[in-house]
């Protein structure tokens, strides 16, 4: 367990390629179910009146991830990657969650004008950032693509997963909308 996750810490650093992960169906199933239960605990801790959102939104984004990965990989028939290449992204994004997870605990308990909010917010769209390179970095090795399309993919592979979120939750856009519309000044 634990070189598996200094396999992951490295890959985090772009210091190790999706090809040095295991290839193994049962380790991508548990690596989809930690990544599936510590998204949907993000989640519940940000929503916790909305645990549809929470258990739901993690399901789109996994099942984006999977589907649109296989297809690209079968259309480069690179298809024998998928697995090594599904075990690398969604241990990254497992630890990139788990990192983000005490932000988020930390600012749902801070004062709703602490100037802490800002730095948090900060350091969480940072570990946004990081999640779409690295996303990239293994699209690029993985796809045979070059570094530039591949970060484009993982940022719209971000996107479409959103967009299917918002088309199922709509409030999700009101909230953001009346959210941006509070710390907006007036003029």
């Amino acid at each position: 367990m634990k070189a598996l996750v200094l396999l992951f810490w490295q890959m985090l650093r772009f210091k190790r390629n999706p090809e040095d992960a295991p290839y193994s169906a049962p380790l991508l199933l548990v690596i989809i179910a930690i990544n599936f239960v510590l998204a949907a605990t993000a989640q519940a801790v940000g929503r916790p009146s909305q645990l549809n959102i929470a258990i739901f939104s993690p399901i789109i984004a996994i099942g984006v991830e999977l589907l649109f990965v296989y297809l690209l990989l079968q259309l480069k028939n690179l298809n024998a990657r998928f697995i090594q290449t599904e075990i690398s992204v969604l241990a990254c994004d497992t630890l990139l969650t788990l990192a983000a997870l005490p932000l988020l605990i930390i600012s749902i308990n801070l004062p709703d004008k602490s100037p802490l909010l800002g730095f948090l917010g900060l350091f969480e769209l940072c570990l946004v950032i990081w999640g779409i390179m690295v996303r990239g970095f293994i699209y690029h090795k993985a796809l045979n693509i070059s570094p530039f399309l591949a970060n484009t993919l993982a940022f719209l592979l971000l996107m479409v997963s959103l967009s299917i979120t918002v088309k199922v939750f709509p409030e999700l856009l009101a909230e953001a909308t009346a959210a941006a519309a509070q710390t907006t000044p007036s003029r």
